[in-house]
């Protein structure tokens, strides 16, 4: 079966179900990651509390789904930031995700929203230090988290109609998401990823397009996969985004090995640019370790290098001081990370 008459279906069978729900749920979530971070750019340094994280930016949210019957279901999913080095709340706005779903057994997931795009999941899940703190795969990525030269849709987008896989497909999952732009340069999208996963291996590839105005197109393309050995796990990624003549390379090696009751976490990734920012490449070196208190505290350390080159700019997270040109950026942090 298409899966486009797979999308159609899922509406008929939610209409097929008993007109009262047989089960509901309701869960508050959140996580909590602070850290104390000493950061460089060029000569200029700085000492700060990273809310930004190690393991996970900090967040807030609750998520619930009802149980229709007959393999149906409902869903929906709030998350917000919030910053625990202060207490603040960023507005408390559920910019992180906000979406509703309308889910079958058999036929999949349609999913209306604020989500991430498809080019997220792998930059995040294929890194040992995900996309956040002074490892994070995200540093040298430019424009991250919107994207480039004005483009908003490199790891989330609102107004989103998306469609996921059922789960039970030996292995294949994927998506396909559409968002369209309201009044905002840079937001009209399409996009998709598809991966497959079983015991050790997981490996996936994605693809977005953005409508920047003027013919003018914002594409992301992304290769990801990780292997588990037990001794040691692998990851490697590969991001692509172009506008116009601009486009950047970024390539990530990494692992995670079992030391001491905790993980050592290290990556390599490179970034190349060609066009008007021609020359204006970067390298990032980044080693960790991890300690588990319990299956929802963990206790990290990590430190990052990256080095610059022509007129790059890239620094190693949220505290570190504004780039400068050509200068290298170091960083080093401590912290504890709980979820709930």
């Amino acid at each position: 079966m298409s899966i486009i008459r797979g999308i159609g279906l899922l509406g008929a069978c939610a209409l097929a179900g008993p007109a009262l729900a047989q089960s509901s749920s309701l869960t508050l979530f959140g996580h909590i990651d602070l850290n104390v971070t000493s950061a460089t750019a060029g000569s200029t340094s700085k000492i700060g509390m990273d809310q930004g994280g190690y393991m996970l930016p900090s967040r807030i949210g609750m998520r619930g789904t009802e149980n229709l019957g007959n393999g149906n279901s409902v869903g929906f999913w709030l998350e917000a930031p919030i910053l625990p080095n202060s207490g603040g709340p960023q507005g408390l706005n559920w910019t992180r995700r906000s979406t509703i779903s309308l889910s079958n057994e058999r036929y999949g997931e349609l999913r209306l929203g604020r989500d991430y795009t498809a080019a997220f999941w792998n930059v995040s899940s294929f890194s040992p230090f995900g996309t956040v703190g002074v490892g994070g795969s995200s540093n040298i990525i430019k424009g991250w988290p919107l994207g480039m030269e004005g483009a908003t849709t490199l790891s989330r987008a609102s107004n989103m109609v998306a469609y996921f896989l059922p789960k039970k497909l030996g292995g294949i999952y994927g998506q396909l998401n559409y968002a369209r732009e309201e009044d905002l340069r840079g937001a009209d999208y399409a996009g998709g990823r598809l991966g497959y996963q079983s015991g050790p291996l997981n490996v996936a590839a994605a693809y977005g397009r953005t409508s920047m105005g003027g013919g003018e197109h914002y594409e992301t393309a992304t290769l990801g996969a990780s292997y588990d050995f037990r001794v040691v796990k692998l990851f490697a990624n590969y991001l692509r985004q172009k506008i116009g003549s601009d486009k950047q390379h970024v390539a990530l090696a990494g692992a995670s090995v079992p030391v001491g009751g905790g993980h050592v976490k290290l990556s390599y990734s490179r970034s190349t640019q060609s066009g008007q920012y021609e020359g204006d490449d970067a390298q990032q070196f980044a080693l960790g370790y991890t300690y588990a208190l319990s299956k929802r505290t963990v206790l990290y350390t990590a430190a990052s290098f990256i080095k610059n080159e022509g007129n790059a700019a890239f620094v190693t997270g949220d505290v570190a001081p504004e780039g400068v040109p050509g200068a290298n950026s170091k960083g080093f942090q401590v912290g504890i990370s709980h979820s709930f």
